[in-house]
């Protein structure tokens, strides 16, 4: 019996070695994954011309620029160093964080640290054997001499082309393996006196202290299984098995706190996924359209894309608000973007710009652009030409589009929108329910008693 009592004490204290085993191991990464979020938005909040490629998830999956990070034009542009963006991160983390890049032979190395210290040391990922990581990566990181557990944060050109990119250290191997080994010995050793005091009372109190295990034993399994809400019972008891309670009680305490920051780390993208889209359609908002917008147009520059630009304006919605109320208007612009959505292939763009005003990013490809922007502005009016539903009724309305096309109506950004939107005008002068595309030449129409601007 007493052998029972032991090896039943010893199995609950071997889970709770391996939970926390296990638990500390899921918290470096969840931890690294964290630190080299936040040290990708400090970088970003700087050097405004980089963006990021965003996972399934909502996290951020890699940086992507054009240009060089942390170099002699960076700073004169931003007027900050890298080490004060470093700095910035450190300051959140309360870790190590540098900025590496790679050099031709793939060598790489820091330019700075959080310390404004710390450049030319060489980086390297053990587990990766010798490759460069090209998306967030968390493991062993061998920094110098030392090792880290870090996440890296990759900085991608816009080809493709591996840069460099950000390390966010947890902590040195030698300061983290300390501490679980620390906690495996406390706990290792809270066994052995809880076994040694079970011993001694056994024959007094056998029924007693046999009843908690299978109860902590179930507290442990719930943990595991991250149901932190459950009660751990006994605490208040002041023997050898209270005091494994309370040693429970502690790790379910790590367990919340390791969910907390995960929360955190899905609402701060949950907020940046709502400051870049629409809150009622969930398309692009106008902010992020303009990025967009941009990025197209420099990747045109470099001649990877021609594009076309369509400014769609809602025909007679003023009317649905007036008679119908708000309510149905933005029932009615949800299912404008439903409705158009299925229309556009996988490399084209569309956002809402604000009202019943949207527009339309065609990436083309070959020298059939024309047609294409045809054909595609055809099946939008088409589809807005079928009445919608309200409440029972029918409601209806129509678009009108103004198309321009990108080299020849124009590289730049204000230029493009400007010659869109004058096409705009001019399929709004034309009796709406149409598109008209910008040809040279083309003027500014003379409204007759507001029809063109009228919804």
């Amino acid at each position: 019996m007493l052998a029972s009592v032991m090896l039943a004490y010893a199995l609950g204290a071997g889970t709770a070695l391996l939970i926390m085993v296990r638990g500390q191991s899921r918290q470096w990464d969840h931890d690294a994954r964290l630190y080299a979020q936040v040290a990708s938005t400090a970088l970003r909040g700087i050097y405004t011309f980089v963006s990021v490629h965003i996972d399934q998830d909502g996290r951020v999956g890699w940086i992507e620029t054009g240009r060089p990070v942390g170099d002699d034009q960076s700073i004169v542009t931003t007027g900050f160093m890298p080490a004060d963006v470093l700095a910035l991160a450190s300051a959140q983390t309360g870790q190590d964080v540098w900025l590496v890049t790679a050099d031709e032979a793939g060598r790489i190395t820091s330019l700075s640290d959080s310390q404004g210290q710390g450049s030319g040391l060489r980086f390297s990922f053990p587990d990766r054997q010798g490759q460069s990581p090209k998306r967030l990566f968390t493991g062993w990181t061998k920094v110098g001499s030392t090792t880290h557990f870090a996440g890296f944060m990759p900085i991608l050109s816009k080809e493709g082309r591996f840069m460099g990119g950000l390390v966010a250290s947890v902590g040195s191997a030698e300061a983290l393996l300390a501490a679980r080994n620390q906690a495996l010995l406390t706990l290792t050793l809270l066994m052995i006196v809880t076994l040694a005091g079970s011993a001694l009372v056994v024959a007094i109190a056998l029924r007693h202290a046999f009843r908690p295990i299978p109860a902590l034993t179930g507290v442990l399994t719930a943990l595991a299984d991250n149901d932190t809400g459950v009660k751990i019972p006994f605490q208040e008891r002041t023997d050898e098995l209270g005091r494994l309670a309370m040693a429970i009680e502690k790790l379910r305490c790590a367990v919340v706190e390791r969910g907390q920051l995960r929360q955190i780390g899905e609402h701060a993208a949950v907020m940046e996924h709502r400051a870049h889209h629409d809150s009622l359609t969930g398309l692009p908002n106008r902010a992020h359209f303009t990025a967009l917008l941009d990025t197209a147009l420099e990747r045109m520059a470099a001649g990877s894309a021609t594009y076309n630009l369509m400014l769609l304006d809602l025909d007679r919605f003023k009317e649905v608000n007036d008679t119908l109320g708000h309510a149905a208007g933005d029932a009615v612009l949800v299912d404008v973007s439903r409705r158009i959505e299925p229309l556009l292939s996988a490399d084209d763009l569309i956002a809402r710009l604000g009202g019943d005003e949207f527009a339309l990013l065609q990436h083309v490809d070959g020298n059939d652009g024309v047609q294409r922007a045809e054909r595609l502005a055809h099946a939008i009016v088409a589809s807005m030409a079928r009445p919608f539903a309200y409440g029972g009724s029918p409601v209806s309305i129509g678009i009108s589009i103004g198309i321009a096309s990108a080299p020849e109506d124009g590289a730049e950004r204000s230029v493009f929108l400007k010659r869109a939107d004058l096409a705009l005008y001019v399929a709004k002068n034309e009796g709406r329910g149409r598109f008209a595309l910008h040809r040279p030449g083309m003027t500014m129409p003379v409204e007759s008693d507001g029809a063109a601007k009228a919804a």
